[in-house]
């Protein structure tokens, strides 16, 4: 499918010229004549990208973007600018709100054609980066090219860890970024009574350990291997000179933060309002997913302690509800693990 452009532009002629020049390229475009018009738009359609002038009546340029930038949802959708105030001073105060690019007019149409295909193809690169071991290094040592990045260590470290083997602690001062190259690892908290509470569940491709890293402060959680693991150790002083120096980066993990944050309000909220039988088949259908792909086909291994904590029941509690699971035939008990029998009927459960 083609990529979608929202382009907020005031004046009629000069919306209708780039809206037919971006079809002619096959572009799905959608038009909008004012800011809050545009800005309704991009909430509601969440488009590839955004191309906005800057001085229109009511809300402008840099209103909308100030708008879409304060929210999650919205934060990290390309931004373009198309304008006809050319002063550098005008266009730094738009670089420095957030916006990824300029276009000034009057332009040509392959201008704008190439800088859209430009910014496109950065996206989808920002989309699919650092999945993999090689592509992580990949990233890191790309920058190195860069003049500032030339001094940086061409050294990242790789620790194996066993089952249940402590990767990092609560109140630990951080060191490094953490890349899982391979295996199962949780986070969690342990409260003054000793209870621990798992924050995440991660695997093969997720980072660890950015939050403390960027807010300099010590670890707020710890994190122990699930399984065998091998995880990459990324220098702190390369991770930060990154995000410092490079807007994408930042924006990745901006983005990953979000979603993280996203995924621990839903949990709270779940916690509050749904019974133990809603949560666990959500834990069921979430752990199955992110390990397994589909989470059909696949024995979920995570134990029942932790499956327990990351539900936030006690594990006795936790047993009943997956012995009637299984008698409802929902799910079956294997002694390597559990396997998701009846995925539509979990699913209609946890909406009630």
């Amino acid at each position: 499918m083609s990529a979608h452009i929202l382009v907020i532009e005031d004046n009629p002629e000069m919306l209708e010229n780039i809206t037919s020049i971006l079809q002619l390229a096959q572009y799905r475009v959608t038009a909008a004549r004012n800011g809050k018009e545009g800005v309704k738009l991009a909430q509601q359609l969440r488009p590839d990208l955004i191309l906005c002038d800057i001085m229109m009546p009511e809300l402008d340029g840099y209103g909308v973007l100030h708008i879409l930038h304060s929210e999650p949802e919205t934060a990290l959708l390309p931004f373009v600018f198309i304008t006809a105030k050319a002063d550098k001073k005008d266009l730094r105060h738009g670089m420095n709100l957030g916006a990824d690019d300029y276009l000034t007019k009057p332009f040509e149409s392959t201008d704008l054609l190439k800088m859209v295909e430009v910014r496109l193809k950065k996206k989808a690169m920002m989309e699919t980066q650092a999945n993999t071991p090689e592509e992580v290094s990949e990233f890191f040592s790309k920058t190195r090219e860069i003049k500032d990045f030339q001094k940086l260590s061409e050294n990242r470290p790789v620790r194996n860890f066993r089952k249940k083997d402590i990767i990092f602690m609560e109140g630990q001062t951080p060191n490094d970024l953490y890349f899982i190259e391979k295996g199962k690892v949780k986070t969690y908290k342990v409260n003054e009574e000793g209870k621990e509470l798992i924050t995440g569940i991660y695997k093969d491709g997720d980072f660890l350990g950015y939050l403390p890293l960027l807010e300099e402060t010590a670890s707020h959680e710890s994190a122990e291997a699930l399984e065998p693991c091998r995880i990459m150790l990324i220098p702190k002083g390369d991770f930060l000179k990154l995000i410092y120096s490079s807007k994408d980066v930042a924006h990745k993990f901006i983005k990953m933060l979000s979603n993280n944050l996203e995924e621990v309000e839903n949990r709270l909220v779940n916690i509050a309002y749904q019974s133990v039988r809603q949560r666990v088949a959500g834990a069921l259908i979430n752990i199955g997913k992110q390990f397994n792909g589909t989470g059909k086909d696949e024995l979920i291994t995570v134990s029942r302690r932790d499956m327990a904590n990351l539900v936030g029941t006690a594990t006795e509690s936790l047993n009943r509800t997956l012995s009637d699971f299984k008698d409802e035939g929902l799910i079956e008990i294997h002694h390597e693990g559990i396997r998701i029998a009846n995925k539509a009927k979990l699913e209609k459960l946890i909406r009630g």
